[in-house]
């Protein structure tokens, strides 16, 4: 054996230390999605009436620690009105309007906190419905998720296509716009 074989850097991985900071960080996510109060501000508790066109009701992309939307611009479905809202303050926003809304979600960039997000929307705001975008959706996972506390209107498999996500958008939106 050379010197220069021993001189050469050797890398040492915790396994263990990695499996605890990533636990560590998918609890504090966790429990920052449990404690967010949507739509606080505003005293009423229902959404403004009135009956809304497709086109009125606000589609936003939502990417929470992501740019999966960004990322597919151009298979974003173009008869459809929608904004890219990149964090919780700006949905927080677009919640405390009580209009009618439908938020689509990237969920495989965090799934816990998506499905916390979900199951919060689904009780606190009526007004409000889900679609989730995931890779390797399959009918039993859909239906699976669907009937959980935190299941969407919609899901849409990832990648998509303008036609896959106006498909899932437009009942939604029609439901929405009710």
């Amino acid at each position: 054996m050379s010197g220069d074989e021993d001189d050469k850097a050797t890398v040492v991985i915790d396994i263990n230390a990695l499996k605890k900071e990533k636990e560590k960080k998918e609890k504090e996510i966790a429990e920052y999605a449990g404690s967010l109060e949507f739509g606080i501000g505003d005293d009423e508790d229902e959404p403004r009436s009135g009956e809304k066109s497709l086109h009125q009701v606000p589609v936003l992309f939502f990417e929470f620690g992501g740019r999966t939307f960004s990322e597919m611009k151009i298979q974003l479905p173009t008869e459809i009105e929608y904004k890219i809202v990149k964090d919780l303050p700006a949905l927080n926003e677009w919640l405390k309007k009580k209009t009618p809304l439908v938020i689509v979600f990237a969920f495989d960039v965090n799934p816990k906190s998506i499905n916390q997000l979900c199951a919060q929307l689904k009780v606190k705001f009526k007004h409000v419905h889900t679609v989730i975008v995931a890779k390797k959706l399959s009918a039993e996972k859909v239906k699976l998720h669907k009937s959980s506390p935190a299941g969407a209107a919609g899901y849409v498999q990832y990648p998509f296509t303008k036609a896959d996500m106006s498909q899932a958008l437009i009942p939604i939106l029609a439901k929405a716009a009710c």
